[in-house]
């Protein structure tokens, strides 16, 4: 994106593109990543995003050559504020096609009729019968809900919330610092 400066903290969507990452820090002193997904074309709000939460944590930031071949665990549409309410900041851009990366097909309801298939803020037509009984519902997050989803992940190793896979390939296992209970 031309005349952006690295880092920034974003008031609005103006500033941001597809593929933007920012830090998540997290109560154990190290850092998960949030990705631009998509912006809202459709002349709805210039506040909210689609964004994503990627399988990834380190000690240090989030940089585009770190988070290479991340693969993505969740996503939903956010306000502005999740990344700085957060104590993130818009750290650099990595296009979402280097690491094959898709806004998720969902639902934009409960399944039944007229239930339609959206892909992030586009509606791509009437959800099939197979795709309602496979696909989740579109989800809305409030301002921490990311870095829950990043602390239950890597600080408390519950990671049963609905992950969201839009990686062609699997992301190679992460090593826990944690100590297990027998050391």
């Amino acid at each position: 994106m031309t005349g952006v400066r690295y880092p920034f903290v974003p008031k609005s969507t103006a500033y941001l593109a597809p593929g933007q990452f920012w830090s998540i820090p997290l109560s154990i002193g190290r850092f998960a990543c949030g990705r631009v997904l998509q912006l809202d074309n459709t002349g709805g709000s210039r506040r909210t995003f689609i964004a994503g939460l990627l399988d990834w944590c380190d000690e240090s930031p989030p940089t585009s050559e770190a988070i290479a071949g991340a693969r993505l665990l969740a996503h939903g549409e956010v306000h502005v504020k999740t990344v700085v309410e957060n104590g993130g900041e818009i750290l650099g851009l990595r296009p979402l096609e280097i690491d094959e990366l898709d806004v998720p097909l969902t639902l934009d309801e409960s399944p039944g009729p007229p239930c339609r298939l959206r892909q992030g803020f586009d509606v791509l037509g009437t959800a099939t019968l197979k795709q309602q009984r496979e696909l989740k519902v579109f989800s809305t997050w409030g301002y921490s809900f990311i870095k829950i989803l990043a602390e239950k992940r890597y600080v408390s190793g519950n990671d049963d919330h609905s992950r969201t896979d839009a990686r062609r390939t699997p992301n190679k296992p992460m090593q826990s610092d944690r100590p297990s209970a027998g050391r």
